[in-house]
């Protein structure tokens, strides 16, 4: 088996394993066959580890694994871990994970210690799956599904790539929107409600790993460059005079800022995001963009900015946009 289909078969299952605990598990590169660097994260607490996947994992056999990496701590992973190698692992401070269930996982605030399961882990609870659907890297997944329809119709990885998630993240989304019935097949079920919760969770999930500067300064004469895409009330025309300006960006150039002599503040109008998605080559465009400027973000974006911003003139417009089902 090519190694990017073994790796994207150990990153489906271990999604599918964290899914139950509500963990996101995101390998940032392979650095070898067996190892690989990864984040992990729950309800908002992440650390980075260097993963050693095992097909048998022993003692004798993570010996093997090159030792030589101290900037990560290790996170062992496989197929089964028996009880005493768990025990062996936990006496040493390495975390762990395998496809039974059984995990040891402590981080921060995160300590997750589950051991003796034999038998594979399954996401049962229909309130759990919602729960743990609208966390931030399954987010940027509902996105693109939301965004462009058709994506559903799409191979996992071609999904991943332009909601800049991995193969793992990406698959256990698919499969909690199928236990929830908004996937049936490869069609998209109940869209009006998930945009909605989307847009309900942006603020709290998805926004504080996105939000990258923030400035104060004078946006009247201001033009997207090239890559900038606009968000929030500065990228509808129905709105006049905006007084707050939302750039999502890949990368940002300072010099841009300091051309326009905006100041980073604590207390800002100027917001600067990361944009996370790649548009798809299948993407269509939606109807009704003739209501938000020529180098608007895609409407369900700027209709959760509007949303989070807590501003009433933005919430009316926001709720105006999915009155005229521009959203």
């Amino acid at each position: 088996m090519p190694d990017r289909t073994r790796h994207e078969d150990i990153e489906r299952s271990l999604a599918q394993t964290l899914a139950e605990y509500s963990i996101e598990l995101s390998v940032q590169r392979w650095t070898s066959e067996q190892t690989a660097i990864v984040d992990v994260c729950r309800h908002g607490f992440e650390t980075a580890y260097r993963m050693a996947w095992l097909p048998h994992v022993t003692l004798s056999e993570l010996a093997r694994i090159d030792q030589q990496d101290h900037t990560h701590r290790l996170l062992v992973t496989g197929p089964r871990i028996t009880s005493r190698t768990a025990e062996a692992l936990v006496a040493a401070d390495i975390d762990y994970i395998d496809y039974a269930g059984n995990v040891r996982l402590d981080f921060g605030p995160v300590l997750i210690d589950v051991r003796r399961r034999s038998g594979p882990t399954t996401v049962s609870s229909h309130r759990a799956a919602e729960a743990n659907l609208f966390s931030g890297r399954r987010m940027q997944v509902l996105f693109v599904l939301l965004t462009w329809p058709n994506s559903a119709q799409m191979p996992v990885r071609r999904i991943a790539e332009a909601a800049g998630t991995s193969v793992g993240i990406t698959q256990s989304t698919l499969e909690i929107m199928k236990d929830s019935d908004y996937l049936i097949g490869r069609s998209l079920h109940r869209r009006d409600e998930l945009i909605d919760l989307w847009a309900a969770a942006f603020r709290g999930a998805l926004l504080p790993k996105i939000r990258n500067l923030s400035f104060r300064g004078n946006i009247d004469r201001w033009s997207a460059p090239a890559g900038h895409l606009v968000s929030g009330e500065s990228s509808v025309e129905i709105i006049r005079h905006p007084q707050t300006l939302t750039i999502y960006a890949e990368n940002f150039d300072l010099t841009e800022a300091l051309h326009n002599r905006w100041q980073k503040s604590d207390d800002p109008n100027i917001e600067i995001r990361q944009k996370f998605w790649e548009a798809p080559v299948w993407a269509t465009p939606s109807d009704g963009r003739s209501i938000f400027v020529r180098s608007a973000a895609p409407p369900l974006l700027v209709y959760a900015d509007l949303l989070a911003s807590k501003e009433p003139r933005q919430s009316e417009v926001a709720r105006s946009l999915r009155k005229d089902h521009l959203v």
